[in-house]
């Protein structure tokens, strides 16, 4: 099989690729703690993961994952190892992968992040992507938080929302993606509690880390995760196996490839393919 991931190629073999196709993914992930079981780049290797094996089902190249993220949030004194990029430098960054990208010829790129907290600086990276050269520039969740509905079915706490950080998902992802870098003697089942400055109406769930619920109602805000979390783990991560994580990611990947090979189908017109500030 024709290897998908351009930091293995020369540059010949990249022209073969826009031969064929039009269409590049960019992984993305984080360097951030995920309690004591779970290696701090697990985002990166699902995500990458993620990329790879739906890129080799639909037949489109893989840039270099960005192994970096933005995760403030889990910038905790005791536990040292998270490594954050302020917005606007990971804003700066991803456009100018994006625009490389263009420079060469892709006109779609699709950036998979598998960190969910990327989300809002890459959504803000597509759109003056698309603003400033026409390309279709696309945020894809595959990450587990997001992906967390549609694989309850598989999972024993469904109703803990268990792919959020460390959980049942995240730590079944790492024993089918880098078993040998997982510690599951470490790991316990922790839910997030009350955030202590908070009145007792404003409730804390299992779910998004930023989310917080006033008389049943969404609110997010910016809280730090040791606010809520003690351990950095949402889930209980005893849940997890090999067996669980191959099942869940399979339907990730499947899901992924059919969403790439429809957008091949798509027609882009390119209004600038230059490269600026080359400085």
């Amino acid at each position: 099989m024709r290897d998908v991931r351009i930091f293995n190629l020369t540059w010949l073999e990249v022209k073969e690729w826009l031969k064929e196709t039009d269409v590049i993914l960019v992984p993305m992930g984080s360097c951030e703690q995920h309690g004591p079981h779970l290696p701090l780049g697990i985002d990166t290797f699902a995500g990458e993961y993620v990329a790879v094996k739906a890129a080799e089902k639909a037949r489109v190249p893989v840039a270099p994952a960005v192994n970096y993220g933005y995760s403030p949030f889990h910038m905790r004194p005791d536990e040292p190892g998270t490594l954050t990029i302020s917005s606007q430098g990971f804003f700066q960054f991803l456009y100018d992968i994006g625009r490389s990208c263009v420079f060469h010829g892709f006109k779609k790129i699709v950036y998979v992040t598998g960190h969910t907290a990327n989300s809002p600086v890459v959504d803000r990276v597509t759109r003056a992507l698309h603003y400033d050269t026409g390309a279709l520039a696309i945020n894809y969740a595959a990450d587990t938080e997001v992906f967390a509905d549609l694989c309850r079915d598989l999972l024993e706490a469904p109703d803990e929302l268990p792919g959020w950080h460390g959980g049942e998902i995240e730590a079944s992802a790492g024993l089918l993606i880098v078993p040998e870098l997982c510690h599951m003697e470490r790991a316990k089942k922790t839910l997030p509690h009350h955030v202590s400055w908070m009145p007792e109406k404003f409730e804390k769930d299992s779910g998004s880390g930023f989310e917080i619920r006033y008389e049943g109602y969404p609110v997010r805000l910016p809280l730090e995760q040791q606010e809520y979390s003690e351990s950095g783990i949402m889930g209980n991560p005893g849940l997890a196996s090999r067996e669980k994580g191959e099942k869940i990611y399979a339907r990730m990947i499947d899901l992924f490839a059919r969403f790439i090979q429809d957008l091949k189908g798509m027609d882009v017109k390119i209004k600038e393919r230059d490269f600026p500030g080359r400085y």
